[in-house]
């Protein structure tokens, strides 16, 4: 066959077109039935992809239904052991158009079939050809192979990483669907290509899975990995008050100002234009400016007996810096500092000065300085307040520094699900990334994150009442990290828990077997290219097989991944209990 003709071969032919409707068509199967002694010769079936012989075009189409008519059904009994005489009946999605001469698949169709039109198999590598030829541009060189279309030998499916990772990407899929194959492949394709990817395990199944990727951990490292933390200073502020908890009335204002406070601490030790001298633990600070501002030697503003007007000609120099969003302050003080807001607002005897110690806030306060001596001490929350470990902001600079390393793998594997901190530090480690992005950091060297279990980590709050901070880091990637060069693969088996907002933003979607009608609704809604005759292939997908959408392809594509290699498979598996589960004589519980 010559190129203008490879994609009709006479030799296929399925049947005749008899109804054409604005985005369905039915045709005869005369070659369907399943007679006895001829099924392995049976062609035409509901998931077969078919070419619409439309002249100068073809309509690629999909098999969603195959039937006999009403009429004929009393009869096929009769003729299924003889020389059946029924022809079944079946009905084609019309999914997009090929143009012969260039072989070029376009969206939508742009023929229209007519009753007679012949009906043929789709062949494989035809296929494959059409696809490929409109997602590679002239100047493609780089594509991430994903597998091929199933049911189809020779249809490989390669896809240019713009237009797969370019508007974000959803991995979707129910337990034992594949998704962790998929995710294990995606990541290993962009190691490949020579792409840079930070994927976060929340559950440790890919560590050690992952040729060449360089490994951190939090709280616990294990073999070949390196621990890590992530420094306190860049904690946002309302991440540590949803972590702390200060009840609104009380201790809320007066953590605040202590923050405050040791701020400027901070400030007037980093100014060294100020004239500074130290008495016993307590180091002043003048200006001419402001007056002069005490700082015992915990770093902590003195206020009891000092001049209001003072601090607040410092507070209003250093305006700036006591702005920040972030905990640029030395944290292992602030329960102390709290205990120095504990004042009353002015001097018995001298109203310009601040009063003495006031037991009132104090006894409001001291649960709140009991529970955060507890927490900045606790073991579970070193990875926040501790710094064993290397600074994470450091490996994560070093990794986008260095052209040799590909893949940076951050486990949460060992962090502690009390207080949220999972959830938080996640969150936090996405609001850096967000930072760097927003700096035009990934301009040049775009970087993808995969986060593995999203529903865990998006569209939630943590908090109470009076301290909440969303957990939208990554739902923020999502909707303008695009432009900065940074782009997100979420997966999830719960996309219903996935915002609706965030999975807007989803370019492309892979969509494994779902089982659940609230999660297969979601997806529908948040693809307007996958139809309910192409969902109804979800619930019934194998494992590694799934529903490839996206605005670059020219319709839903049913697609088998490529198995990752044994070494390469996250641990995805649960306990073994024919290993681990024996009765207490050792019989066996089957008899054989």
């Amino acid at each position: 066959m010559n190129n203008t003709t490879a994609l009709i071969d006479s030799e296929k032919r399925l049947g005749t077109l008899t109804t054409v409707t604005a985005s369905s068509a039915e045709l005869n199967l005369p070659q369907a039935l399943a007679a006895a002694g001829r099924r392995g010769m049976a062609r035409g079936t509901v998931g077969d992809f078919v070419f619409i012989d439309c002249d100068k075009a073809v309509i690629l189409g999909r098999i969603i239904e195959v039937h006999i008519p009403e009429k004929n059904r009393p009869a096929l009994e009769h003729q299924i052991e003889a020389e059946a005489a029924t022809e079944p009946v079946g009905r084609i999605q019309l999914l997009s158009t090929i143009d012969k001469a260039t072989q070029r698949v376009v969206r939508g169709i742009s023929v229209k079939p007519r009753i007679g039109d012949g009906v043929y198999v789709a062949e494989g590598a035809s296929l494959s050809k059409s696809i490929q030829g409109a997602l590679l541009g002239e100047n493609d060189t780089v594509a991430i192979s994903l597998g091929q279309i199933s049911g189809i030998d020779g249809a490989d499916l390669s896809i240019p990483p713009e237009k797969l990772f370019g508007r974000h990407c959803g991995i979707f899929g129910a337990t034992g669907g594949g998704k962790s194959w998929t995710l294990a492949k995606l990541i290993d394709e962009i190691s490949r290509v020579g792409g840079k990817a930070i994927l976060f395990d929340p559950t440790g199944e890919f560590g050690g899975k992952v040729p060449g990727a360089t490994e951190l951990a939090f709280t616990k490292a294990g073999s070949g990995q390196k621990l890590v933390h992530f420094p306190s200073e860049r904690i946002t502020e309302l991440s540590l008050f949803a972590l702390l908890r200060p009840t609104g009335q009380s201790q809320g204002p007066t953590m605040r100002e202590a923050i405050r406070s040791l701020r400027l601490a901070k400030a007037l030790k980093a100014d060294s234009s100020l004239t500074t001298e130290t008495n016993g633990s307590s180091t002043s600070y003048f200006s001419a400016d402001f007056g002069t501002v005490y700082v015992d030697s915990n770093g902590c503003v003195e206020k009891s007996g000092k001049k209001i007007s003072d601090f607040t000609g410092a507070t209003s120099k250093f305006a700036r810096a006591l702005s920040s969003e972030t905990c640029n302050f030395n944290i292992d003080a602030l329960t102390d500092q709290i205990i120095n807001e504990c004042v009353y607002p002015t001097g018995y005897k001298d109203p310009n000065v601040f009063g003495g110690k006031n037991d009132g806030p104090l006894n409001y306060c001291n649960t709140l300085i009991v529970r955060m001596r507890s927490m900045l001490a606790s073991p579970e929350l070193q990875c926040l307040f501790g710094s064993d470990g290397e600074d994470i902001c450091e490996q994560i600079s070093q990794f986008l520094g260095d052209k040799a390393q590909r893949i940076l793998l951050i486990s949460f594997k060992n962090v502690s699900f009390n207080h949220n901190a999972r959830e938080l530090l996640l969150n936090t480690v996405g609001e850096y990334l967000l930072g760097l992005a927003r700096a035009d950091k990934f301009k040049k060297q775009p970087v993808v994150c995969f986060l593995d279990e999203a529903h865990q980590f998006m569209g939630q709050s943590v908090g109470d009442e009076y301290n909440s901070v969303s957990l939208d880091a990554f739902g923020l990637i999502a909707k303008e990290g695009r432009k900065y060069g940074l782009t997100t693969v979420i997966a999830t088996q719960r996309p219903r828990d996935v915002p609706q907002d965030v999975l807007s933003q989803l370019g492309t979607l892979i969509v494994h077997r779902l089982t659940n009608d609230r999660d297969r609704e979601t997806i529908e809604r948040a693809c307007g290219d996958l139809d309910r005759s192409a969902a109804a292939f979800i619930p019934s997908l194998g494992q590694g097989e799934a529903i490839l959408v996206g605005p670059d392809l020219p319709a839903p594509l049913p697609i088998k991944i490529t198995q990752p290699d044994k070494s390469k498979q996250p641990s995805s598996k649960g306990p073994d209990y024919q290993q681990y589960w024996t009765p207490a004589d050792g019989s066996d519980m089957i008899e054989k």
